[in-house]
Parts: structure tokens; sequence; C-alpha cells
């Protein structure tokens, strides 16, 4: 007896037909392979290890931190934008 679909599936003396004559190997189901959580790490020279300080008074500071926030990026994302339309980057 050949079970083609799940929907025909029948109970013969306590065994599931279908599973008894399910062919794992041939499943179109693909099994993945197991990844790594995360991203890929970065190489020695991709990684951003330099700081730059600058000194701005509270209402500057909150003055940036709210325009990066209405573009949805971070402040630190912002200043290297910012810096890179100037060439400096």
């Amino acid at each position: 007896m050949e079970i083609a679909d799940i929907d025909d599936f029948e109970q013969e003396s306590g065994k599931n037909a279908f599973i008894e004559n399910a062919d794992m190997k041939t499943t179109s189901i693909a099994v993945k392979e197991k990844r790594k959580p995360g991203r890929p790490k970065k190489n020695d020279e991709d990684k951003a290890s330099e700081q730059v300080f600058v000194n701005l008074t509270r209402t500057e500071k909150e003055k940036i931190d709210r325009f990066a926030k209405s573009l949805g990026i971070s402040t630190s994302s912002l200043v290297k934008i910012s810096l890179s339309k100037f060439g400096a980057l």
C-alpha cells in the first residue's frame, strides 16, 4: 500500500502507515545546516577601534542626538555620514 499524502493516513495494527511508508531521504523539505548565530566577525582592518572626542554643550549634544534619532540612525553614524559628505572620510 502506497501513501502519497498525509490525508491518506490509516492506522494498521497500531502502526502509522504514512510514517512507515515515508521515504525520509527523498523528502521535499530541505534540512538546513546549523549556522552560528550573529554576523560574521570583522577583519582587524575593518574594525572601528579608534575614537575621536569632541567637546559640546549639553544643548548641542541633545540637538545632535534628536536629529540622529529623527533619521533613525545612531549619533555615531550621523557624525560619520557628515564627515564623509565633507570628504574627510
